[in-house]
């Protein structure tokens, strides 16, 4: 099974617009941290720093598998 190199840009440019979406929040999220509120601004960090990276988990495992939208 070969990995489809058109999939695997569109993947990338997906991660990567995710990434991006998140980094905004996690901006917003230091904000709260500044203002006081440290718990929930590094829970809050924490928790988009995770999502960015189960989303590239994820595309990576839809790379690898072929699949994804055709």
């Amino acid at each position: 099974m070969a990995i489809d190199p058109k999939h695997a840009f569109q993947a990338a440019r997906d991660v990567a617009a995710h990434a991006v979406e998140k980094a905004a929040d996690i901006v917003e999220d230091a904000g709260h941290i500044i203002k006081g509120d440290i718990a929930g601004g590094v829970g809050a960090i924490v928790q988009d720093s995770t999502d960015i990276a189960t989303h590239a988990v994820g595309k990576a495992k839809e790379v690898i598998r072929g699949e994804g939208d055709e």
